[in-house]
């Protein structure tokens, strides 16, 4: 009997490995979860336009010597008089050249440049930022398309499970050791596997081949994906994170860069409606008319501007909204500030409760093989029946979908969680305590 079974375990024990398929040389090409990155990171088109507003930030905040440039305008003009008298002597034309220069600088002018220096750095955050979203949603398409990769060995090897059955219950058939209906229930069993591997692998294929489109790489290679769905549990120090997470987390610094502008902007507002300007002015003409000798002209004026020191009035409320939007960006930061804390907590429990669903998945993968170990045996030796025996084998590849699901949600809400604290998976590892358990999808 045990010389029965032991194709059958061998059969699943290449399952269980779950190691990639062989690269045949020459035609596959291997895509590591490194190089995808790479990729996405180069072809990435919201990367791009985000590069390009970030230099158009840093060419202003690197030149901010251009907000108390004059400005500068050269004018010229021809003019011809027409008499309307038949004995009127004609005019000679009137031509005028002329260069002008004005500035104007007003008291809010320092603040206008500390704005521009803040949103050179709003968009080295925006910029980094979107790298970051952009290498965790990689990363989480690679882990997803790695367990669809080992779903199909699953199902691969469950397929090769029903047909080498279907061979045996044939000549069982044919001695006449097995029923009719066994016989059918058997033989649709292997054409419903192979139902289920068609469509399985469709499904990869077609997930996969999205996967390259963003990555700018052509889907009729179809390159092979190496690397496995590790998973450690985190006992995560939730306080800890929140003292260390909360300054560095992306929302947050771009809210307290966004807060300073808004300080900048109101004391802007306030000062260049009721503080001081000056003005300066000079120019440079020539005439036609005049030998072309040069005339220059230069100017100064002071304005101080009278209405926005009086209450209510609409520019003094223009200055009070400035100061508004401040002091609300203020609250907004609290507000997320203790909505953060909650979700790191609950990010933590998160994690616990659905390593727990990792730990009872393996033992259901565990159990279910075990059972369909027993139920083989127990259908050799014709003590049940083939739609029994089905049912178990069928509940073992389900559980070992499962399993490998689990773990790609698991490993997900790590990605996610650290992501969201500016961190990767090492660095959130500095905030656990406690025994570390580790598993890596396919290996058990």
């Amino acid at each position: 009997m045990m010389g029965k079974i032991q194709p059958l375990l061998l059969c699943f024990s290449l399952v269980l490995a779950a190691s990639p398929v062989p690269a045949q040389e020459g035609q596959v090409s291997v895509l590591t979860l490194e190089r995808a990155c790479e990729l996405a990171e180069k072809n990435s088109i919201t990367l791009k336009k985000q590069a390009l507003d970030l230099e158009l930030d840093r060419v202003g905040a690197k030149n901010l010597w251009a907000q108390i440039f004059p400005s500068i305008g050269v004018s010229g003009g021809a003019n011809y008089s027409i008499p309307l008298n038949n004995g009127a002597p004609r005019a000679d034309p009137s031509y005028t050249v002329r260069v002008g220069l004005s500035l104007n600088l007003g008291a809010g002018l320092p603040y206008t440049m500390a704005n521009l220096s803040l949103a050179y750095k709003k968009g080295l955050l925006d910029y980094e930022q979107v790298r970051r979203q952009l290498a965790n949603q990689t990363a989480k398409t690679f882990y997803s398309l790695l367990v669809q990769k080992n779903s199909l060995l699953v199902l691969e090897g469950a397929e090769r499970i029903a047909a080498d059955q279907l061979q045996r219950d044939r000549l069982a058939r044919q001695n006449g050791y097995l029923g009719e209906l066994d016989f059918l229930s058997s033989s649709l069993s292997v054409e419903n596997a192979k139902l289920e591997y068609s469509r399985a692998l469709s499904n990869y294929r077609s997930a996969l081949g999205a996967f390259l489109t963003t990555l700018g790489l052509d889907q009729e290679e179809e390159p092979e994906l190496e690397g496995t769905v590790e998973i450690e549990k985190l006992v995560l120090d939730a306080e800890g994170l929140i003292r260390t997470g909360l300054s560095r987390h992306s929302g947050l610094a771009a809210r307290r860069n966004e807060i300073e502008r808004l300080k900048n902007a109101g004391n802007e507002t306030f000062l260049s409606a009721k503080g001081p300007s000056v003005s300066l002015s000079a120019s440079l003409g020539a005439s036609l008319a005049d030998g072309f000798e040069d005339t220059a002209s230069a100017g100064i004026s002071l304005s101080i501007p009278v209405d926005p020191w009086i209450p209510r009035s609409r520019r003094d409320q223009e200055v009070q909204r400035a100061r508004t939007g401040y002091e609300k960006a203020l609250l907004d930061l609290w507000d997320q500030e203790r909505t953060l804390r909650q979700e790191i907590r609950n990010a933590v429990e998160a994690l616990e409760n659905t390593w727990t669903e990792v730990e009872i998945a393996r033992l259901q993968a565990d159990y279910a093989r075990r059972a369909f170990e027993l139920a083989e045996q127990s259908y050799r030796l014709g003590t049940m029946n083939f739609l029994n025996f089905e049912t178990l084998r069928n509940r073992l590849t389900e559980a070992r979908q499962r399993l490998f699901q689990n773990e790609l949600d698991y490993k997900i809400l790590a990605l996610d969680f650290a992501s969201s604290l500016n961190m990767d998976i090492g660095e959130l590892k500095d905030f656990s305590y406690g025994d570390i358990e580790t598993g890596e999808g396919g290996e058990r």
